[in-house]
C-alpha cells in the first residue's frame, strides 16, 4: 500500500480538505480549533497511521510501510483496540513483516486490550517461527503459571496440539497445572484421547504427576475404567521423549 499524503508543502486544494474534514468527522476527531488546514490534516493522518500500518502488515506491503514511516507514522502505534501492526503481522504469521517492523523498533511488549503482546497472537497463529524471533526479540509470556495451565488444559481438551506446540517453543512446560493442579495428560486422559495422550508424554509430560486430588493420570484412567488408558500409559511411559528423556526405566 502506498502513502496516500504528499510530502511536498503546498497549497491544499479545496476537495482535499473536503475530503480530510470528512475523515476526521468520521472518526470523531473534531476540529482543533485552529484554522491552519495542515495542522488538522496532519491530525487525520495521526489518527489514520495505525490503520494503514496494520494493513501494510496484512499485506506484507514493505513500500507502504517505509512510505508510511516517512510520512511520520509511529511504528508501534495502536488502534482502538491498542493494537499494533506488530500484534496484526504475528497474527497472520508474517515472519517478513514481524521482522521489518522489529528492525524499526516496534514495541514487542505492547499490550492491546485484552492485555496480550504479540507474542500471544503468534502463538495462536501456530507460527514457530514468528514466535521464536519475538522471543530472540525480548518477548516474554506475562502470564501466571495457573493461566497457562488453564490454557494448556483447554488446548488439550480440545485435540489442539499444534497450539500447544507454539506455546512449548514460547517456553511452557507441558506439566504446568491448572487450579486443581491437573495438568494437559489428565486431561487427555480422562476425556480418553489417546493421540492426545501420546503427544502430551512425547513432549513431556511426567505421567507420574499428582493433582490437587494427588491422583496421577493412571489414577484416572483405573478410576474411569479405562483399561486401554491403563495400557498407554503404562507403555508410553517408557518411551522416550522429545528430549530423549525416558520416565520410567524399561525392565532388565
Amino acid at each position: 500500500m502506498g502513502s496516500c499524503f504528499s510530502r511536498k508543502k503546498k497549497k491544499i486544494p479545496d476537495e482535499s480538505y473536503r475530503f480530510w474534514a470528512a475523515v476526521a468527522s468520521s472518526l470523531r476527531l473534531g476540529w482543533l480549533g485552529t484554522t491552519n488546514e495542515r495542522a488538522e490534516i496532519k491530525a487525520c493522518q495521526t489518527a489514520l497511521f495505525p490503520y494503514l500500518l496494520s494493513s501494510s502488515a496484512i499485506e506484507e506491503d514493505f513500500l507502504g510501510f517505509e512510505e508510511h514511516l516517512i510520512e511520520g507514522a509511529d511504528i508501534s502505534s495502536c488502534d482502538d483496540r491498542r493494537r499494533t501492526a506488530l500484534h496484526v503481522a504475528a497474527a497472520q504469521g508474517h515472519i517478513g513483516a514481524v521482522r521489518f517492523l522489529l528492525q524499526h523498533g516496534a514495541n514487542v511488549h505492547a499490550f492491546d486490550c485484552n492485555e496480550e503482546t504479540p507474542l500471544f497472537d503468534a502463538i495462536r497463529c501456530r507460527s514457530l517461527e514468528v514466535v521464536k524471533l519475538l522471543l530472540s526479540a525480548g518477548a516474554v509470556l506475562d502470564k501466571s503459571t495457573e493461566e497457562l495451565g488453564i490454557q494448556m488444559c483447554c488446548l488439550a481438551y480440545l485435540g489442539k496440539s499444534e497450539e500447544m506446540e507454539a506455546w512449548k517453543a514460547a517456553g511452557v512446560s507441558f506439566n504446568v497445572a491448572d487450579a486443581h493442579g491437573r495438568t494437559p495428560l489428565h486431561v487427555a486422559v480422562c476425556t480418553d484421547q489417546p493421540e492426545m495422550v501420546k503427544f502430551c508424554i512425547h513432549n513431556g509430560s511426567d505421567p507420574e504427576q499428582r493433582d490437587g486430588f494427588n491422583n496421577r493420570p493412571i489414577d484416572d484412567a483405573e478410576r474411569l475404567g479405562l483399561q486401554h488408558m491403563v495400557e498407554l500409559l503404562t507403555y508410553q511411559a517408557h518411551q522416550p521423549t522429545s528430549s530423549g528423556h525416558r520416565w520410567m526405566k524399561s525392565p532388565e
